[in-house]
Formats: C-alpha cells, sequence, structure tokens
C-alpha cells in the first residue's frame, strides 16, 4: 500500500509539474524579457544586441531590455545567464569569446559552457581589423610588423575584450613580434586611447572601428578575416601581408539557460531568426559590421563545440594568457 502510494504521489507531481510548465509555455511571454551581453555599452556586440532587441520586442509584444554586465572579459555576464531563473526571461548574447575561448584563456570559470545553456540561434560573424593611429607611420601590416621588429617590446596594442588580445597575441606568435598588451575595462576605452596617441595599434571589430576610421582618426591596416570581407572590400587580410595561416573572426550567437522548457526555447529560437531573417534586419546589421549568419539551435550548438576545441588549440599554441 506504502508503495502504491508514493509511486501515486510521484506521478502526481511530475503531473503537476508537467501542466505547470505547459502554462507557462502558453502564457510566456507575460513580462519583459532581459537579454544579457557580458560587454560593456557602446561596443559592437552591444550595439547588434540592441538591433535585434528592439525587432524581438516588437514580434513578442514584450520590451526585450538590454542589460550590459561587463568584467573579467565576459565571464560576470555570462555567469549572471547561467545562474538565472530558466523560465525564457532571460538570454544570453555569447560570443565564440565569451562562451568558447573564455574555458581556455582562464585556469577556471564558474560556469560550463556547454552543460549550463541552451542553444537558441545563431547571429552574426564579426570580422575584426588592425587599426592604428594616423601618426603613426605605418601604411600596412608588413610595415608594422617591420616597424614592432626594429623596437621590439616598445610598442603597445590595446586590449578592452579577449577577442582583442586573441586576435593580437596570435599576430605576435605568427609574425615573430614582441608588442605589449595594455589592458581596458572596455573596446571604446582602448580605442579613445589609441586616438589619443597613447597606444599604437588594436585589433577591434569592424564594426566599432568605421566611425573613426571614415572621420580620419583611425586607419586600417588589414582585416583579420581569411577572406576579404563583403562589408568592406577594399582592406587587405592580414594573409596577405604575408602572415600564412592567420584568421580571426568571431561570432555572436543566443543562448537560455540549460533547462528553460523546451517549448519555450524553441519559440525563442523561432522568433529570434524571424528577426534576423527580416531584410530590413539584415541591412541594419550590415551596416553596424556585422555580417548576418541566422542559423538554428542545432546549427549554434555545433559551432559552440567545434570553436571550444579550435580556440583551445589557437590558445595554447600562441601561449596566450589572460593578464
Amino acid at each position: 500500500m506504502k508503495t502504491f502510494q508514493r509511486r501515486f504521489a510521484l506521478l502526481l507531481c511530475l503531473f503537476v509539474f508537467s501542466q505547470a510548465q505547459y502554462t507557462a509555455a502558453q502564457t510566456w511571454p507575460a513580462k519583459p524579457i532581459r537579454m544579457i551581453v557580458p560587454q560593456g555599452a557602446g561596443g559592437s556586440t552591444d550595439i547588434w544586441a540592441r538591433m535585434i532587441a528592439l525587432k524581438m520586442g516588437e514580434a513578442l509584444g514584450q520590451q526585450v531590455v538590454v542589460e550590459n554586465r561587463p568584467g573579467a572579459g565576459g565571464i560576470i555576464g555570462v555567469d549572471a545567464a547561467a545562474k538565472a531563473a530558466a523560465d525564457g526571461y532571460t538570454i544570453l548574447f555569447g560570443s565564440s569569446t565569451t562562451v568558447a575561448a573564455n574555458v581556455s584563456l582562464y585556469s577556471k570559470v564558474p560556469f560550463d559552457p556547454i552543460k549550463d545553456f541552451t542553444p537558441l540561434a545563431m547571429a552574426v560573424v564579426a570580422p575584426f581589423v588592425f587599426v592604428v593611429n594616423p601618426s603613426l607611420p605605418v601604411h600596412n601590416m608588413k610595415e608594422l610588423i617591420a616597424l614592432a621588429k626594429s623596437k621590439p617590446g616598445e610598442l603597445n596594442y590595446g586590449s578592452g575584450t579577449n577577442s582583442a588580445q586573441i586576435c593580437t597575441e596570435m599576430l605576435k606568435s605568427l609574425a615573430g613580434v614582441n608588442i605589449t598588451m595594455v589592458p581596458y575595462k572596455s573596446s571604446p576605452q582602448a580605442l579613445t586611447d589609441l586616438m589619443a596617441g597613447q597606444l599604437q595599434v588594436v585589433c577591434e571589430p569592424l564594426a566599432s572601428s568605421m566611425p573613426q576610421v571614415k572621420a580620419g582618426k583611425l586607419r586600417v591596416l588589414a582585416v583579420t578575416s581569411a577572406k576579404r570581407t563583403a562589408l568592406a572590400p577594399e582592406f587587405p587580410t592580414v594573409v596577405e601581408a604575408g602572415i600564412p595561416g592567420f584568421e580571426y573572426t568571431a561570432w555572436v550567437g543566443f543562448f537560455a539557460p540549460a533547462g528553460t522548457p523546451k517549448d519555450i526555447a524553441s519559440k525563442l529560437g523561432a522568433e529570434i531568426l524571424k528577426v534576423l531573417k527580416q531584410p530590413d534586419t539584415l541591412e541594419k546589421l550590415k551596416s553596424a559590421g556585422a555580417e548576418p549568419i541566422p542559423g538554428n539551435a542545432e546549427e549554434l550548438a555545433a559551432i559552440h563545440k567545434a570553436d571550444i576545441a579550435r580556440l583551445t588549440k589557437v590558445i595554447k599554441e600562441a601561449g596566450i594568457k589572460v593578464e
């Protein structure tokens, strides 16, 4: 009798739980959704997030609020998303750095990038560019490398994100040059000091660099993708400058905390993809320096796992360490 009662109680709990999940999925979203961006305001990732959040809010009938949670190379924001309630009201705009490379850059992170998240949708790929202050007497990557070799350790590069550090440390490793890193809390701060002449070079997303480039305050030396980007085909690649094997781009996608009800996660992913595929969204993202690559949850999961392995190898071979 007691065994029957225990089984009945267990079945009742399971039924109540499933009904609660069903009800939540049917009424979702009933309040604003929080989108965590693990970088500071004003950077390219933040700009893309706000563009997408506005369109998502219109589609879902609830405001999608962007919450910037910078710090520790993105770890603080990602950890906050991992520990958030898995109810569909918190999503993470995570990148190949914050949810992949950081696992190797740091000796320990407080989250598991695979187990603690549910992939929702792939969003964009971001090409980076090496930019310098126009007063620096270099006009291409070959001249920068030659200058760095003639003055080992004397040139400084700014690192407002771990992406900027990985990008430049890869260059140092492959080109055999010594350029000193100066850490910053955000990309805009690094670019400000670059324009002020306190730094000599920065590797930044094309998106955040182009306004200053167009204004004549910065000079692009090369793009970091394997091939020239359609967003700015006039810029040569680092490979063209004689550094074979150099390639660095970053992707950004949407994740939810692990345990988010499948119905809600599926709806979130579907709505995100609808927004990303809208012609006006595509054009706005391109104008902001992003290459849209809308992809479903399965595609994001595959890229995510592959990049953790790939970036672990790159970081180890280049001897990159977070300072």
